[in-house]
Formats: structure tokens, C-alpha cells, sequence
């Protein structure tokens, strides 16, 4: 499943953007968690680093799309963005940002394919990445497939791997930027569970290889969904 969002502030567009990823997927079998978000600042004010692409709008009330981009990047510098603008003249400014890709309204669903296929590949492909960790001094590849979960301790996240465990100063919120989002949810605030490594979950908790780990009541909805998609193969 790939999550997405859309940040436009026109609900006919938003309405065309969703039709065209409900097409997608219908033709082309790629599952889509979809959120909508009519302003820039709404959008910036519920932001948590969960989605894999976000379509944003340029031409927006308030915060522009540019300026929202900019913000984006301060929380999340590895999120794949396209912008779905009628304002071509900012595509040279799409760098700035790391815009994947820009789609020219109005829409045509074929164009709009080819560039979702590619920023779904593009999700496919991290599952196999490798990342960078430092650690104890030293700069490590870890493989993004053999981290069992990720966790807080005081200033650092440890990462529990299938080779053991690394510790790294940076947050949860840093770390999840650099991993695929399609597999890795979060149990609580400060635990970051790798679907592939689940042998069993309940209401309360989830057991990764020979670990219990605890599910709290705020994830617990959004936690156990994604359990259930994984587990249908909608992931």
C-alpha cells in the first residue's frame, strides 16, 4: 500500500486526483491509503512523517505550494513529491525541493500513470536500500529488510536488527524518513515496528521475531489496520 497525500485547496482537482489513483489502482493493482488537506497550513499542521508520496498543488491561499514544499523538506527530507500544478513556469524551482516529478493540470489519467508508476517503484525499490547508521564512531550499511524494529533510548534510536542492535543519535522521526514507509508503522510513539518481521499481534501488543512489544491506545486503530493489510497482501 502506498499512502498518500493530497494538499490542494480546490476540491474539484482533489476529487480528479483521487479518481485518477482509484483508476490506478484498479488497472494497475497498487493499493492507496489517501488523506486530503485543502490548505498548505493544514496539511503542515497534521504532518507526521507516514506518507510515501504527496501530490501538492502550487497555487494555494495562505502558504503557497513552494513554501509548504520548503517546510515539507524540514520534516521530511526523503518523501517523494510531485506537484500537480497549472503553473509550469515552477518547474525549474521543483530542484529546490526534490520534486520527483510535476503533472500539468487538467489532468490526463495516462500522464498521471506513468509518473505514479514511478514514484511507486521508487517505494518498492527502499525495501531492499541500504542506510547508513552511525554508530559507536563508526558510519555502518544496515539493509533496510533486517531491521526487526527501532526504538528510543534517551537521545538515540536503537535499531533491532536480524544482526544485532545499533544505536544512532538522531530521532525516530529522522530514522523513519530514510525507510520504507509501505512496512514500517508505529506501535507507540517512541516504537517503530517492520511488518515483515510480525509473528503475532493482539489488541494490546505485537510480537516481532521473539519480542513483545507494546501497542498503545493512540496507534492502536492505525496499527492493527496496517497488520490486516499486510496480512491480506494489500502491502
Amino acid at each position: 500500500m502506498i499512502r498518500a497525500a493530497i494538499v490542494e485547496d480546490d476540491g474539484t482537482e482533489r476529487a480528479r486526483i483521487r479518481e485518477c489513483l482509484d483508476w490506478l489502482a484498479q488497472s494497475e493493482g497498487i493499493s492507496f491509503q489517501i488523506s486530503e488537506y485543502p490548505t498548505g497550513a493544514a496539511f503542515l499542521g497534521a504532518y507526521q512523517p507516514e506518507f510515501d508520496t504527496v501530490f501538492m498543488d502550487i497555487d494555494m491561499p495562505g502558504i503557497d505550494g513552494m513554501e509548504t514544499a520548503r517546510a515539507l523538506r524540514r520534516y521530511d527530507p526523503s518523501v517523494i513529491l510531485i506537484f500537480v500544478t497549472n503553473m509550469a513556469q515552477y518547474a525549474i524551482s521543483g530542484y529546490e525541493v526534490e520534486a520527483l516529478d510535476f503533472i500539468l493540470k487538467p489532468i490526463n489519467k495516462y500522464s498521471f500513470a506513468i509518473k505514479v508508476k514511478r514514484a511507486a517503484a521508487r517505494v518498492a525499490r527502499r525495501a531492499e536500500e541500504f542506510i547508513p547508521v552511525k554508530s559507536e564512531g563508526e558510519i555502518r550499511s544496515v539493509q533496510v529488510s533486517s531491521i526487526r524494529y527501532l526504538d528510543v533510548n534517551g537521545h538515540y534510536v536503537v535499531y533491532h536488527t536480524t544482526q544485532g542492535d545499533l544505536e544512532e543519535y538522531v530521532t525516530l522521526k529522522e530514522a523513519y524518513g530514510r525507510l520504507n514507509r509501505t512496512c514500517f508503522v508505529f506501535c507507540s510513539r517512541s516504537c517503530l515496528v517492520n511488518l515483515h518481521h510480525v509473528s503475532s499481534v493482539s489488541k494490546d501488543s505485537v510480537w516481532v521475531s521473539e519480542t513483545r512489544l507494546d501497542i498503545s491506545r493512540p496507534q492502536r486503530k492505525v496499527f492493527l489496520q496496517a497488520v490486516s493489510d499486510y496480512m491480506g497482501g494489500k502491502r
